[in-house]
């Protein structure tokens, strides 16, 4: 075979093998890219869009809770907390909650927690009535709250 021949013959192929790996990406369905990601948040419950008040500001609270605390006791402290901030006029943008996770030291003999995160809006001058109310909740371990830029 010539060398013109040869390059026909090449050219002649490759577009066949490009076709053969587009029918192939083709075939992978989407959904196994999705069953591959891994999800660290084991809850997240769905955002609320309310309009904020005029002089509210945009927070995060942070706070952990032990591991050994039933869903059902957990799902009524978030509960309890929501409907403070609504009482109060405030917007909860949306709450996450963690997977069980081990601490890097113990806190009040605890080994492992959960975390739970809310995105809110509240007016300045109630923060401190929040604070209030987590440091008496005894099931809370630990808490924060960092004003965000929203």
């Amino acid at each position: 075979m010539s060398e013109t021949e040869q390059r026909e013959t090449e050219t002649i192929q490759e577009p066949e093998e490009a076709q053969t790996a587009t029918a192939v990406q083709e075939q992978i369905p989407e959904a196994s890219v999705i069953e591959t990601a891994e999800v660290t948040v084991a809850e997240v419950r769905p955002e609320r869009r309310k309009e904020p008040p005029k002089d509210a500001r945009s927070y995060e609270l942070i706070f952990l809770v032990d591991a050994g605390l039933p869903k059902e006791e957990l799902d009524t402290l978030i509960d309890k907390l929501e409907k403070f901030l609504e009482q109060k006029d405030g917007v909860v943008d949306n709450i996450r909650v963690s997977d069980v996770r081990k601490l890097a030291y113990e806190i009040k003999k605890r080994t492992h927690g959960v975390y739970v995160v809310f995105n809110f809006w509240l007016k300045p001058n109630l923060v401190t009535e929040l604070e209030r109310i987590l440091r008496l909740e005894e099931r809370i371990l630990r808490h924060m709250i960092i004003k965000t830029q929203s």
